[in-house]
């Protein structure tokens, strides 16, 4: 038989309070956590440019490195225009532009 110490239900049903430190340290954790999903839904909403209504935005690949190309009206139906002329562009660079040319609604070719 076990013998409890007197008011030991009542310390037991008593509810604890936080200390400070601790408040200190769910509040960060809280604020972490919101600054962290608000990074995740401005990444998410924030997408890049898409070739539409006579702009194209295309990202082209090579060696070293990438080229972005981001244009609209007039300028957008010559690349359109020229994309497969020779000496333009590469095969897969005309490739990736003539794709995006088409998402556009521009014609490719002459």
């Amino acid at each position: 038989m076990l013998i409890l110490p007197p008011g030991h239900a009542k310390a037991i049903d008593a509810r604890r309070r936080f200390s400070s430190r601790e408040k200190w340290m769910v509040g960060g954790a809280v604020v972490a956590a919101v600054a962290i999903l608000v990074a995740v839904v401005i990444a998410l909403a924030s997408g890049g440019p898409i070739s539409s209504h006579g702009c194209i935005y295309a990202t082209v690949p090579a060696a070293t490195g990438a080229q972005e190309v981001s244009q609209c009206g007039a300028v957008a139906a010559s690349t359109c225009a020229s994309v497969r002329a020779p000496g333009a562009y590469t095969h897969q660079a005309a490739q990736v532009i003539a794709g995006e040319c088409r998402k556009a609604g521009l014609r490719v070719g002459p």
